[in-house]
């Protein structure tokens, strides 16, 4: 078959002498066979006699190069971009040769593979042997070489080089930035005679009983004149966790240690810069997955409206909250908390070489919540709270001596430190008077104690667009008030009108108790993309004593209580976390002087 192979071939070239060709051909074939040990066989030199081509002219068979896998590749590309050093690539690549040679003698133990294991002979120059190496094999060599490069990746972080560290992966930071204006309207027809008893409480006492002749002077609120004022927030927060179960917070703010409801900075300060101060510092504790305790300056563990307790309002103390799902559209919730709202001064009084007792105040509070989701689209939250504040009402001092401001009289520090407006309030020093044109340095405190009982829900019934329709319900009643105890101690505001017939009379103490919300909102209630819109309606009425003024909300009716009114808004997304929103707050006094107010507010929010 081989000499019919040679004379049939379609290279073989013709000649008018066969048998003289023949013998030519016949002795270049054996020089050639004996001269170029190359070649493979005595057939391949017969081959390139027939062609007519010399075989020292044939170019050498270049040696076969075996085949590179993804994995070899993916090697070779780490080195490339010196993620991986040659060296390590090199010994990579021949282990994963080793290998394969090794894993094909295991899937075979026949002769042929068992010798194919072995060391491989040294082939004739120009010849090279190929292993055949199974799929499922080269399959599972790229898996143990992948999880390999990958695990000594992470482990040397050579595989991405300008990651950063890996304690920075357990710690988040967010913030937002908040430009507003400002508009305040106030009604010319208000009383101009609201005293500022803020003022009073954190600086030098009032003298109620000027000298003769001088008129009495003392700090007052702008009820009159409108005002607009540019401001902007600004706030940073880092939490870290610090184990699997333990977490550490700190937040910034601009704002100020004199104002716990606001961290406004107001513009038009000659330039100045901002004021930052600490708003949230605390430890986050989980020993299991449903119970969760907070130690530090924390940010409010209650379920509330801002009837009671003020959005940017932080608690300095201890709270523990416990979670519990009952079935899969029914959980509860169940929160407690002591917290500290004012510590006596170490060295109290300050001027005095009888230091006095400490008269420490606290909030002790607990609440019971539950979520159950009606349907796929409804849920349904309520809370029932109970507040109680201890020591947080004034004392009437002892009989006391005062003819400067530099003396300190033994009920001082009951006064409160932060008040904005509408809680009743009375002189809280039984001063002792030698002569008529003594002065008479006052301080004034809370005249009412404050237990509260708070109710609020919320229904939120999402729709297939997206929107939402959520109504917020909220009513609170101070079980500490007694008007018949308030005006034995002689109150000093929230008076009521006199009869039409007695114009003359002194007017009556005119307070109250309890006060409620109704919100109404449709759209998205957290805007966070571009196009994303809510609009909202409420009203809400909070009388002089039903919670405690310093800590409700700072914007309706310039904060405070011994107010009613309405307030309605939207919010508009301009780009990913970034929104516009307006608020209209309409509010009046409930009881007392006249004092109506409307606020609007353009803000533009962003967080990241």
């Amino acid at each position: 078959m081989r000499s019919q192979d040679v004379r049939t071939s379609k290279c073989a070239v013709p000649s008018r002498d066969p048998g003289r060709q023949g013998f030519k051909r016949l002795g270049l074939s054996l020089a050639i066979w004996l001269a170029l040990p190359g070649l493979a066989s005595a057939e391949e030199a017969a081959q390139a006699v027939l062609q007519s081509t010399p075989v020292s002219a044939k170019p050498a068979a270049a040696p076969a190069q075996p085949v590179e896998t993804v994995t070899e590749e993916l090697i070779r590309l780490l080195a490339d971009r010196f993620a991986l050093s040659q060296e390590d690539a090199n010994r990579l690549i021949k282990r994963l040769r080793d290998e394969q040679v090794q894993a094909a003698a295991k899937a075979d133990t026949s002769p042929a593979a068992l010798a194919a294991a072995q060391p491989p002979a040294v082939e004739p120059k120009g010849r090279v042997r190929i292993v055949y190496l199974p799929e499922t094999e080269k399959k599972r060599i790229r898996e143990e070489v992948r999880e390999e490069v990958i695990a000594q990746a992470k482990a040397e972080n050579w595989a991405q080089p300008y990651t950063l560290p890996g304690w920075v992966k357990n710690v988040q930071i967010d913030g937002d930035v908040r430009l507003r204006g400002e508009f305040d309207y106030l009604d010319p027809s208000n009383s101009p005679q609201f005293i500022n008893f803020q003022s009073i409480n954190s600086g030098l006492p009032l003298n109620t009983n000027p000298p003769v002749g001088q008129p009495l002077s003392f700090p007052v609120i702008n009820s009159t004149e409108d005002r607009q004022q540019p401001r902007v927030r600004a706030r940073l927060g880092i939490l870290a966790n610090v184990s699997d179960n333990l977490s550490g917070a700190v937040r910034v703010t601009t704002g100020n240690t004199s104002n716990p409801v606001s961290p406004n900075q107001t513009l038009g300060n000659d330039f100045n810069k901002f004021s930052l101060v600490i708003d949230r510092a605390y430890f986050n504790y989980r020993p299991s997955k449903d119970l969760s305790l907070w130690g530090g300056r924390i940010p409010s563990p209650w379920l509330s409206t801002e009837l009671v307790w003020d959005e940017d309002l932080g608690f300095d103390g201890l709270a523990g909250q416990y979670r519990h799902a009952w079935t899969d559209t029914l959980s509860q919730v169940i929160t407690a908390g002591v917290f500290s709202v004012e510590n006596t001064d170490f060295n109290y009084p300050a001027t005095s070489l009888q230091k006095g007792n400490s008269r420490d105040k606290w909030l002790l509070g607990v609440q019971t919540g539950a979520e159950w989701k009606l349907s796929d689209r409804t849920l349904l939250k309520g809370a029932l709270a109970f507040y109680d504040y201890v020591d947080i009402e004034g004392e009437l001092s002892k009989p006391c001596y005062a003819p400067s401001t530099n003396v300190s009289c033994d009920s001082d520090a009951s006064r409160p430190l932060f008040v904005q407006k509408g809680n009743t309030l009375f002189a809280l020093r039984d001063l002792v008077v030698l002569t008529p044109s003594d002065p008479t340095y006052q301080y004034f405190g809370l005249a009412s104690e404050f237990r509260l009982l708070d109710i609020n829900a919320r229904l939120d019934r999402s729709f297939q667009d997206g929107k939402h329709l959520v109504v917020d319900l909220d009513g609170v009643y101070n079980f500490g008030y007694d008007a018949g105890e308030i005006r034995k101690r002689i109150p000093v505001n929230n008076f009521g009108s006199c009869p039409a017939d007695d114009p003359g009379c002194s007017p009556p103490f005119d307070g109250g108790n309890y006060g409620f919300l109704v919100n109404v909102l449709w759209g998205v209630p957290k805007i966070v993309d571009r196009g994303q819109w809510n609009v909202f309606f409420g009203y809400r009425r909070l009388e002089s004593d039903a919670v405690l003024d310093a800590f409700t909300d700072s914007d309706f009716h310039l904060g405070g209580t011994n107010a009613k009114g309405f307030h309605l808004g939207g919010g508009w997304g301009i780009a990913r976390n970034a929104w516009l929103s307006a608020r209209w707050l309409s509010a009046t006094e409930v009881t007392g002087a006249p004092y109506s107010v409307d606020v609007l507010q353009l803000d533009l929010n962003s967080r990241f």
